[in-house]
């Protein structure tokens, strides 16, 4: 499957991860995402951010939209059918992957882009 690297109003991607070495978590089981994005040329983490409460339902998974606003991506291990819905109707589109965050990250932002500064 093949995606669009992030840009525009949405240049970032989230990840659910315990450790920060892997896409291990169950969205439901987020505590905090890990956001990452490109920056001349490199994609690395940026920050974190807090994920809303457990519990509450739909509240919940308008908060993580809300949170995640400006991420094009979310990776997690696993997603219930409800989250999916609310998330990709508010813009965000959850992927289920197991790996390496940072090897999956790069597959998304796909291959730098030469520019006049980086080309030798």
């Amino acid at each position: 499957m093949t995606f669009a690297p992030p840009q525009g109003n949405r240049p970032l991607v989230a990840v659910a991860s315990s450790t920060g070495k892997t896409v291990d978590m169950h969205l439901g089981h987020v505590r905090e995402f890990r956001i990452y994005g490109r920056d001349q040329g490199m994609v690395g983490l940026i920050g974190t951010r807090p994920a809303p409460s457990p519990g509450g339902g739909s509240i919940r998974w308008e908060g993580v939209a809300e949170v995640l606003s400006d991420c094009a991506y979310l990776l997690v291990a696993s997603v219930g059918p409800k989250p999916l819905e609310v998330l990709a109707a508010k813009g965000l589109t959850v992927i289920e992957a197991e790996g390496f965050v940072l090897s999956l990250v790069r597959q998304l932002y796909g291959p730098a882009e030469l520019t006049p500064e980086n080309h030798s």
